[in-house]
This record gives structure tokens, sequence and C-alpha cells, in this order.
């Protein structure tokens, strides 16, 4: 099962000494512990510029020049670092720091400045605001006191996937997620023994033969995915963060996330765009899970938080007391 929220929760430390050349240092946030397909990131990055000259995030690097294998290490890291940090130099002395979005989705991000040493500390950005699809937001200028001695920031932040102000179209009829014929088993409607926090309440969970091919159900562009691994029980802590699943955002800012997909049946990247009845993985029974089952799920940012919505699906009734679908 997929819980609660996508929220990035992280401290990042900027340890500055000023250049006397303009240049731009950027590098990727990285996440020490998190929870995939609960979208939960937590972690203390320390940036020392003089040892990360010329470091990148993997968002900079061109799909085109990975393999395989690089490309889906890279969609990994997505789910977990959705953001990049920037240090650039101006021609006053100060420092510019900013974020970069590395998802092919908006995210909101709340970030205000904690412990500092030696600067002087400029807000430019509100404390919340939403970076669009691999957009730019400037946080800070960063001022040292005195030019010989290294200025060390702290800024606290939370991320989260998803534009405030989308509205999920209610009106849309999602297809059935299976090829014509394919039969599955309501196992979990809304509400249900796991589907009780405000990130799954309304999710399906659809039992299916392990290896049925999974289809997208509205068409939308692929957000970041997991596809390594392999194994499944009911031991939450064990097992909670170990889903194979693909987010997709749709074009009204809603997003669908697939869960509990076979290993390495994943074949999209970041930033595809799929159409509907377009086969994205196999079903499968990963991470918590009790059985092969596909976890669908349609999410909208609410305050700080991924949340669930209803949603309609071909061939799904919902109905009291209503166990299977087609």
């Amino acid at each position: 099962m997929v819980a609660r929220r996508m929220l990035a929760l992280a401290l990042a430390t900027l340890l500055v000494v000023l250049p006397a050349a303009a240049q731009v240092e950027v590098s990727a946030v990285p996440a020490a512990a998190s929870t995939p397909d609960e979208g939960v990131v937590r972690d203390t990055v320390r940036v020392d510029l003089p040892a990360t000259m010329g470091a990148a995030p993997i968002g900079d690097i061109a799909p085109a020049t990975l393999t395989p294998d690089e490309r889906r290490q890279r969609a990994r890291r997505l789910s977990r670092s959705p953001l990049a940090s920037e240090r650039l130099p101006q021609p006053d002395g100060s420092v510019l720091f900013s974020f970069r979005n590395l998802l092919h989705a908006p995210l909101t991000v709340e970030v205000e400045p904690g412990d500092t040493r030696g600067a002087v500390v400029q807000m430019l950005a509100p404390q919340r605001a939403t970076i669009p699809a691999l957009g730019r937001l400037e946080v800070a200028r960063l001022r040292g006191i005195n030019p010989v001695q290294a200025v060390e920031v702290t800024f606290v932040y939370t991320a989260v996937i998803g534009d405030p102000k989308a509205r999920a179209n209610d009106k849309v009829l999602y297809a059935w997620p299976f090829p014509p014929g394919a039969k599955a088993q309501l196992s979990q409607g809304p509400g249900g023994p796991t589907h009780e926090d405000a990130f799954s309440r309304y999710a399906i969970d659809l039992a299916v033969a392990e290896g049925t091919p999974v289809l997208a159900a509205r068409a939308g562009v692929v957000v970041f995915l997991e596809n390594r691994y392999f194994e499944s029980g009911l031991d939450r802590a064990r097992f909670g963060s170990r889903a194979n699943h693909v987010r997709i955002l749709h074009d009204d800012g809603s997003m669908a996330l697939y869960a509990h997909l076979f290993p390495d049946s994943i074949d999209l990247e970041p930033g595809q765009r799929v159409e509907v009845g377009q086969q994205i993985g196999l079903s499968g029974n990963t991470g918590y899970s009790s059985g092969p089952h596909l976890h669908f799920v349609v999410l909208v940012h609410r305050d700080m938080h991924s949340v669930s919505v209803p949603f309609r699906m071909e061939g799904v009734v919902l109905p009291a007391g209503t166990h299977s679908a087609h």
C-alpha cells in the first residue's frame, strides 16, 4: 500500500567561502533517509563550495547521454532528491542562493533561514513558493561580514510535489488500467483498512495476476519512478518503502500513482509523456503488500501535503459491500 504524502523535509546547510571568480555551483540535495512509496524525504545536507566546484545535479545530465541503467538510477534519485541548490557569486561580493526543481512537475517549497555564522542573509523568496517544472527559485542573497571568514548558513525547507492551485477535473473517467478482458478483484477501496490517511483515503487496490500489463489510465508526464525492489511482506517498517511505482502528472495538475509494480518492468523516463492505454509496467507484489495487486490513487497538493481525491474509473463500481471490479 502506498501511504501518506509527498513531503520533503530537510535541513540544507550552505558553507560558502566567497570566491573572487563568478561561477555557478550546483549540487543535488540528497536524501539520507527516504520512504519513496510514502513520498517522505528527510536529510541534513552540508555543502562546502570549494570541495564541490563543478558538481552538477542529476537533473543537469542530458538523458540522451545516459545508458538505460543510468536513466533508471536518475529516475530513482529524483523521487528522493527533487531539489538542487545553486550558489552564484555576484559582482558586489555577495552570493545568490537558489533552489532548482529537478522534476517535470511543479514543486512547492517552504523555506526559512536557520543558523547563520559570518553572514548577512537577505531572503528573496516568500516563505512558501511554487517552482515550475524544471524551474528555479532565488531564495536568498548572502553577504559575508568578513571577506576572509567562511560563511555558514542553514536553510530549513519543506518541498511537496504539485501546485496548490491545481484542481482535479472530476469529470474525467479514468480508463481500465489493464488490457481488455483482464480480470481483477477490488481487494480494497476508499477508506479501507490501509487507506485511512489523507494520502490514500480514495485509493483502490486491484488484485490482479502478477505480470499483467499495467496501462496508463490517463495521459500525462512521468514525474519519477522506482523500479528496483523485488521483496514484499506485511512488515510495514521493512517493506513500507519498497514498492515499485510510477507517478504521472496530468494536464490539470493532479497526479496518478501506480504502485507495487513488478521489478524492472517500468520502461519509462522522467519527462516522458504517456498516453491512455500505453503500458507503464507490469503488475507485481512489491513493498508492503499481501499479494499481487495494483494500488492506484489520484493526488493533488493541498496546504503542503499530497492528498488523494475521489475519481471514477471505467469498470470499477464502489457501492457499499461491493468487492469486485470488471
